[in-house]
């Protein structure tokens, strides 16, 4: 049933497109759209780690795969590829009709001296240690946690040593290949439908089609994306008609919603947004046989349509799993609303938390303890202290009492790491790859809620050996079926960007952050 109504909301979105006064494509000569960027922006493709600035130089450079509107990883650059040595070795072949903007051809050498560029810029050491910081690693760090070495054995191969035997591998050679000699330059040569026309720091990045590319010339001939500090500043534009389109996460961008003037197409993020359970916490531990019906009561009593409607405005979407449903790996079975406060307070009851006539519960004598809700916000928001208050709210509907308590995220951090917390709103930002283990193993840098399940890691394991599609697939939706069954912690929603437009200019069906724009290349072309 999701899957259709997928399918049905992408019909009726083209049948919207098709609707608007907007232009037909081989009229849209031109495209104009607001982002949100420093003034001292540099365009260096591995280092930048602004979101609207890499949805634009998406469209200059392509990585060895991409992925389709599935969320499946398919050939680029690279024309063929194949695992060997029980999928510990990927080779890959490259196509040789690609030419970079400066017209050289694109070999291995090229893919070679890209890799070690990006891993001087993170520091690690063999082990994946480093004292650079995060921020500093390059947007592509995570690259070198599924391989291990590379090198070219001729002009147009290259074999890769894998540290994971797995499928998912190909989701960490999406990065952008630059030409060996301009790998440390600003603005360096690419391989994508567009090639840079111009910048100004602080004002506009300038794109014209690339009438070279590989696979076509692009039907929208320009792009101006005009750079703006903040995201209302971008909104104004966009209302003022001083831009096409505007690429943003405020949640002010929910005002579009059903606008006939123009329309706002959903984009998809990896933030998924979590309530953290305590696992340690006494009123939360396990029985004999792994269960807990209070951590399972509050699952009942989270109403997440609501937490979506009333705090983000729309900008959001309903998560069960950590993985994105909609995608070639979401388990449709693991898709139920377990919104019912009455199951919640069954179960409470079942527990030996019976309500007293005071309105609070107790077993035996003890009364039920207030459980403080740890929560950080993001800068300048406040959204995620509203959606604590409001998930405070619904415990209390069912006779939980809590409070919520907004500290710095670095604080909540160290709270998280040494278990200092009974329950906790936070955000699970997901690499490329959607690898859920970091949150999910015994040992995860990100498993907070001292979750341990034999089973989940034996699953994880698997599909880290899993170097075919099907079985690749096959492994993720078992862990979700493991995941609905042990809820390691709450899901709640993945948050949403928007990028909203008055003229179409795109039939990707999936729109996502860090390719916003995606689809623009082909729009158009018969």
């Amino acid at each position: 049933m999701r899957t259709i109504l997928i399918r049905l909301s992408a019909f009726l979105l083209l049948l919207l497109m098709a609707a608007l006064p907007c232009a037909a494509a081989e009229e849209l000569n031109t495209l104009t759209c607001a982002i949100v960027a420093t003034n001292n922006l540099e365009l260096r493709p591995l280092e930048l780690n602004q979101r609207d600035a890499v949805s634009v130089l998406d469209l200059v450079y392509e990585g060895l795969f991409t992925m389709d509107d599935n969320y499946e990883p398919q050939p680029e650059l690279a024309y063929s590829y194949s695992f060997s040595n029980e999928g510990r070795k990927l080779i890959v072949e490259l196509r040789k009709d690609v030419r970079f903007h400066n017209g050289n051809p694109l070999t291995a050498r090229d893919v070679v001296a890209t890799l070690d560029y990006m891993y001087t810029l993170t520091g690690f050491d063999d082990d994946l240690n480093s004292e650079v910081e995060l921020a500093d690693r390059g947007l592509y760090y995570s690259t070198f946690y599924s391989i291990r070495s590379w090198e070219a054995s001729d002009d147009y191969t290259i074999v890769f040593t894998l540290r994971r035997a797995s499928y998912g591998s190909l989701y960490a050679l999406t990065f952008p290949i630059l030409p060996a000699y301009e790998v440390a330059n600003a603005m360096p040569s690419g391989t994508g439908p567009y090639v840079y026309d111009g910048y100004e720091p602080g004002g506009s990045i300038w794109l014209k089609a690339n009438a070279d590319w590989w696979q076509r010339t692009p039907a929208v001939k320009m792009i101006r994306a005009q750079i703006f500090s903040n995201s209302e500043q971008a909104l104004t534009a966009f209302d003022a008609q001083d831009v096409d389109a505007a690429l943003t996460r405020s949640i002010n961008a929910s005002r579009y919603s059903g606008s006939l003037n123009s329309f706002s197409l959903s984009a998809r993020t990896r933030q998924l947004e979590v309530l953290l359970i305590n696992r340690a916490y006494s009123i939360f531990k396990s029985d004999e046989n792994g269960d807990n019906l209070v951590r399972e009561a509050i699952s009942y009593a989270i109403n997440r349509s609501e937490l979506i409607s009333s705090v983000y405005q729309g900008m959001a979407t309903i998560a069960y799993t950590p993985v994105p449903t909609g995608t070639w790996v979401s388990n449709e079975s693991t898709i139920n609303d377990k919104y019912d406060p009455l199951m919640a307070m069954a179960l409470l009851d079942q527990a030996g938390w019976k309500m007293a006539d005071d309105g609070k519960r107790y077993k035996g004598k003890e009364a039920m303890k207030d459980l403080r809700i740890l929560v950080y916000d993001e800068p300048g928001s406040t959204v995620r202290t509203s959606a604590a208050n409001k998930i405070a709210e619904q415990l209390e509907a069912v006779g939980i009492p809590a409070y919520v308590t907004t500290w710095t995220r670095s604080e909540v951090l160290s709270k998280l790491k040494v278990a200092d917390y009974s329950l906790a709103v936070c955000a699970f930002n997901f690499d490329v790859n959607p690898d859920p283990g970091f949150t999910l193993t015994s040992t995860a840098s990100c498993n907070y809620t001292r979750y341990r399940s034999d089973d989940m890691n034996d699953l994880l394991t698997q599909m880290r050996k899993s170097y075919t599609a099907a079985d690749y697939q096959n492994v993720m939706k078992l862990i979700q079926d493991q995941f609905e069954e042990d809820m390691p912690y709450i899901c709640l929603y993945w948050r949403t960007g928007a990028l909203l437009s008055r003229s179409a200019f795109t039939n990707a069906r999936d729109i996502r952050e860090l390719e916003l724009l995606r689809g623009i290349e082909s729009f158009g072309v018969k």
